[in-house]
């Protein structure tokens, strides 16, 4: 039996890239998986059960809270229980990194308000379903707050957001036994990663390169190096750790 057997994860922006690979390393421990996205999730379905495991696809925009009751009673109704939300969805790979005078406050709540908002709005969607028996909440942050990564200044501070907000939550859900953390990638490449740097219009090296050669880890970044962290998060392994951020950037960055 997998180290996830009989819960239920709850995955955010997995039909493709980084998400669908948390969907299939969490079904390959035992997790049945609700893909959420706003993108067509039967493919990513079809692989979570090529791993051996059960999902189901629940088309989720994140912004809006009335969308997010639905996808966690969806996932209660089909499986029983919710004992994972996986807060991956966010704006990133149609991002053009350009000069911050450009950027309008349009663009700029944009982001927030898919990257964070939405995170936060998923929290409150799963809680009544963990609140009496525990649960896992990992968000998907990012190490480009300790970096500084120049022309996206609503990203970076979209998941500068998201640890304040997991400190926040960490704190207000500990009494009713669910842990809070976020994960802090760096570039990983994906299906959304991969086409970053081809829209930029800062005159900046590829992105991959900045971070593969400031890493202590120099290789390229892929979604299953992510996989093992995600995990763990989801186990009772990390049942003492709440209300952090841990770095997973190769040695990018310490934090």
């Amino acid at each position: 039996m997998g180290r996830l057997s009989g819960k239920v994860a709850i995955i955010t922006g997995s039909a493709q890239g980084i998400g669908e690979a948390y969907a299939v390393g969490l079904a390959k421990e035992g997790a049945k998986v609700v893909i959420a996205d706003m993108l067509d999730g039967q493919n990513a379905v079809e692989n979570v059960r090529k791993a051996g495991s059960e999902a189901i696809f629940i088309k989720t925009d994140v912004t809006s809270q009335e969308q997010c009751d639905a996808m966690a009673k969806a996932a209660y109704d089909k499986f029983g229980s919710v004992d994972i939300l996986l807060n991956n969805a966010a704006i990133f790979g149609n991002i053009a990194l350009k000069p911050f005078m450009e950027y309008n406050a349009a663009e700029f709540m944009k982001v927030l308000e898919v990257n964070v908002l939405g995170q936060f709005q998923c929290m409150k969607a799963v809680f009544p379903y963990m609140k009496d028996k525990g649960g896992k909440i990992i968000n998907i942050g990012s190490s480009s707050i300790n970096e500084g990564v120049p022309g996206m200044p609503h990203y970076v501070a979209s998941k500068g957001a998201i640890m304040a907000l997991t400190r926040s939550m960490a704190r207000e859900m500990g009494d009713f036994k669910i842990n809070v953390n976020t994960i802090a990638p760096g570039f990983t490449h994906s299906a959304g990663g991969n086409n970053f740097d081809k829209i930029k219009q800062l005159d900046l090296p590829p992105l991959e390169e900045l971070q593969l050669n400031a890493r202590c880890i120099k290789r390229e970044a892929v979604p299953e190096d992510l996989i093992g962290l995600a995990l763990f998060l989801s186990t009772d392994d990390s049942a003492f750790i709440t209300g952090q951020m841990i770095v997973h950037d190769g040695g990018l960055s310490f934090h």
